[in-house]
């Protein structure tokens, strides 16, 4: 027995190991670039550790309003305390994502616990969770509050389901923490915390009602936690809407019949293999380009998994709750008006992983026959991820530059290097590929503010200093000057393209820097010393 408990905590430190070296290894340069969303994130977290307001003054705002939208506010809180001591860098914004991302598979293992009853397969199951395609991804970035929010989805479920198992009332409260802090993690938490709460009471009814104190002092603390939320949406109804209103499925004034297409399609898509196992969400930010949302070695776990629950579906309340929380799961996603898109649905993660798991568990406990096969596509997942891996640290480097705005990101950071104390930084027009106000604004100026450290009381008050200026043409001092070598211009037709940069170079001025957009372009940003 001693033997088998020295095991298996040394395979539990073996992969911990493991799966903690690939979400850091190569970190934090890997995605290349840094998206808006982050600086916008960093920055606010940093007005908030050096003022306790945010970008606008609002002092410790329930949500922080930027890009004509909302950001949410677990990550922001949790990131500026980093902030307080380390100021903005990059590595400091993504930090958090990588540690909830540990957090929620350590969680995931013992709510699989609650499933499975044989810890090697629970332990295997939370190692591939934690190097899920879905998930992955954005656990090394610091895009919203997407772990957060799993981490606190699968502790809510887990506390929940032991409250109602041991009768907990200390699992109940806690249970009622962690389900409304999942709906200040991220807006998909909102909509699909209240569905997964469906879920609940839908598959486990009688049970709940066996189990009425532990109910009133969830649903209690649920309230209470959510309270700050309720009153601020009240006073300010953008805060929830504002979002989604520009995405909504029926957002561009279609008929109703075929807005229920639109729907029953994107629906039926999200079950497809396609996004499932094959290709996954397009968008680069989300999606390494090689694989699904899921391992393709997953499959024929899962289709057994579906099989167990389904048989137990009657007698069983906890297998109904998952296959519940997977038929909704897309609830979200299907009424916005892009297609497979990953992280609205990400809430399906934690079911799908916790399916295949059921259906590992069932053939290997009750088809012993099978095991040899079981065996083989363990050693086909060895590849698998090894491939997946391999992209992700290669090709994806390179290949996902665009998606986060590298060549810019860098230009802006090198900028702000060379610029030396009481010069100027001369922004021409031809660094955006759409128009922009004085302040860089609706997106760049976020940009400005990390890279350049601007104190976050003088923008509260002034807004972008006066070193930071557009380019007019004119140059009142010494400074760093940046470009781009082209322009982007409408053709007859309608369509962009980029043409030669006719702009003129200021005098007494220096190439320092050429950043191509990507690997190979003839386009690329340029910094001068300007003397």
């Amino acid at each position: 027995m001693h033997k088998k408990k020295i095991w298996f905590t040394s395979t539990v430190l073996a992969l911990l190991f493991l799966s903690t070296f690939l979400h850091f290894w190569k970190f934090p340069e890997i995605p290349n670039g840094f998206y808006y969303d982050e600086a916008s994130v960093g920055y606010n977290a940093y007005c908030i550790a050096m003022t306790g307001a945010d970008e606008y003054g609002i002092g410790y705002p329930v949500f922080f309003k930027c890009f004509n939208n909302y950001q949410d506010p677990i990550y922001i809180y949790v990131l500026a305390g980093m902030m307080k001591i380390f100021g903005p860098e990059k590595w400091v914004v993504r930090i958090p994502g990588g540690i909830f991302f540990m957090l929620a598979s350590i969680a995931f293992f013992f709510l699989a616990a609650k499933y499975v009853r044989n810890r090697w397969i629970c332990l295997g199951g939370a190692f591939v969770f934690s190097i899920l395609p879905w998930l992955f991804p954005l656990s090394r970035t610091g895009i919203g509050g997407y772990m957060p929010m799993i981490m606190c989805m699968i502790g809510g479920c887990y506390f929940m389901i032991d409250a109602l198992g041991r009768h907990s009332k200390c699992s109940a409260l806690l249970a009622g923490i962690f389900w409304a802090l999942a709906m200040y993690s991220h807006q998909i938490g909102r909509p699909m915390g209240a569905v997964l709460l469906i879920c609940l009471v839908l598959s486990m009814n009688k049970l709940l009602l066996r189990r009425m104190t532990i109910l009133a002092l969830f649903s209690s603390v649920y309230l209470v936690c959510m309270l700050p939320m309720i009153v601020y949406v009240w006073n300010c109804p953008a805060s929830m809407t504002a979002r989604f209103s520009g995405l909504s499925v029926w957002g561009d004034g279609a008929p109703l019949l075929e807005v229920m297409t639109r729907i029953l399609e994107r629906y039926m898509e999200y079950f497809s293999p396609t996004f499932l196992f094959i290709q996954g969400d397009y968008e680069l930010r989300h999606n390494a380009g090689i694989s699904g949302e899921l391992y393709v070695f997953m499959a024929p776990f899962i289709i057994a998994g579906f099989y167990f629950i389904v048989r137990s579906f009657k007698r069983n309340p906890y297998f109904r709750f998952i296959l519940f929380s997977i038929l909704s799961y897309p609830l979200a996603a299907v009424l916005t008006m892009e297609k497979m898109h990953s992280t609205r649905c990400m809430n399906g993660a934690p079911f799908w992983c916790m399916l295949s798991l059921l259906g590992f568990y069932y053939l290997w406990s009750c088809k012993p026959k099978l095991r040899v096969v079981m065996i083989a596509i363990l050693f086909f997942s060895l590849i698998e991820v090894s491939f997946y891996f391999m992209n992700y640290f290669g090709k994806y480097a390179v290949d996902s530059r665009t998606s986060f705005h590298a060549a810019f990101v860098e230009t802006v950071e090198l900028s702000f290097k060379d610029l030396p104390k009481n010069e100027t930084l001369y922004v021409s027009d031809s660094v955006f590929y759409h128009p922009v106000d004085r302040s860089f604004k609706p997106y760049w100026y976020a940009y400005f503010l990390f890279y350049g450290r601007v104190a976050p009381e003088t923008y509260q008050k002034t807004g972008i200093p006066e070193y930071i200026c557009a380019y007019d043409g004119k140059i009142s001092g010494p400074g760093i000057f940046i470009r781009m070598n082209s322009r982007i211009k409408a053709d007859a037709d309608g369509n962009p393209i980029a043409v030669v940069n006719a702009e003129p170079i200021p005098a007494n001025s220096k190439l320092i820097h050429k950043i191509p957009l990507w690997t190979g372009s003839d386009r690329f940003f340029e910094i001068y010393r300007v003397y």
